[in-house]
């Protein structure tokens, strides 16, 4: 929606790149989008129509992504889920970075990349295929007494709010693999709780360990403060976007630092943001 739109061209400003793309799911929020990005140079690509890779790819799973497919009706918030995959298959360069829209990136983006180099070519995007956090709600809170479910004790789910990548047969196939598993009749049924959330972080944390024993996929599991939705609260944070101060920290001792925060998530509440940021009516829909 509109408000999405809005929050995204704000972190593709603070990006400071031609090279971002927000994708959308209908002309009208693609107007929108055009509407905010002016003249500068990063893009608007509306995936429901036009000849861009991610619009051909959207056709071409037309089977999920059509208007009447069981799998793009079967949550409210699949459409997003299936346009954030589509998105993530077309990306067109080596290394990506896919950023949901309600992230907001505390650095541009040549000094996000620059963290993730090293000399020698042993930088992580160069030796690891993905890149992700362990949501915070799937760490266990202690050993597990016994296997209850499908998954061993000791798995953590991926928070796909934020995913960085290098483009290769292995991470093209997952990424494939997890659209169909998302949209298989296995899953669909398993979606419509409020609990799953759209499910997509469940099913490609599933598919990253298929794809690890059955590719060698390289995974590394990044610090918090590359997403930091859900590990704020264990940091007794100030509330405030790309801030760690802790009142903790500030209590204890002087001399202790808090950690910085590369890429922030879900810490701005859409309405308030909508209304400081200008015409909420048109924003919000009112």
């Amino acid at each position: 929606g509109r408000l999405n739109v809005l929050m995204a061209a704000e972190s593709v400003r603070q990006l400071s790149t031609r090279y971002a793309h927000i994708h959308t799911l209908s002309a009208d929020d693609h107007a929108t989008c055009e509407r905010l990005r002016g003249g500068a140079p990063w893009k608007c690509v509306d995936v429901t129509s036009g000849s861009s890779h991610a619009a051909q790819l959207w056709r071409h799973l037309a089977k999920y992504t059509a208007p009447d497919a069981p799998c793009r009706n079967s949550h409210s918030i699949a459409p997003t889920r299936l346009l954030k995959m589509v998105a993530i298959m077309a990306a067109p360069f080596r290394h990506n970075i896919f950023l949901d829209a309600d992230t907001v990136p505390c650095f541009d983006l040549a000094t996000l990349y620059t963290q993730l180099r090293a000399g020698g070519g042993m930088g992580l995007l160069d030796v690891y295929d993905l890149l992700l956090v362990p949501a915070r709600e799937s760490v266990p809170s202690g050993p597990a007494a016994a296997k209850g479910t499908w998954r061993a004790p000791a798995y953590d789910k991926s928070n796909s709010g934020v995913i960085l990548w290098r483009k290769s047969r292995a991470t093209m196939k997952l990424y494939h693999a997890w659209i169909h598993a998302y949209c298989s009749e296995k899953k669909l049924g398993t979606r419509g709780s409020a609990e799953s959330n759209g499910a997509d972080q469940n099913v490609l944390s599933y598919e990253i360990l298929h794809a690890v024993k059955r590719d060698g996929l390289l995974v590394y599991s990044l610090g918090p403060w590359w997403n930091y939705r859900s590990w704020r609260r264990h940091f007794a944070n100030k509330p405030g976007c790309c801030s760690s101060a802790s009142r903790v920290v500030e209590a204890v001792s002087g001399d202790l630092q808090p950690p910085p925060v590369y890429i922030d998530h879900a810490c701005r509440k859409p309405r308030e943001y909508a209304e400081r940021s200008g015409n909420a009516s048109f924003f919000l829909g009112r």
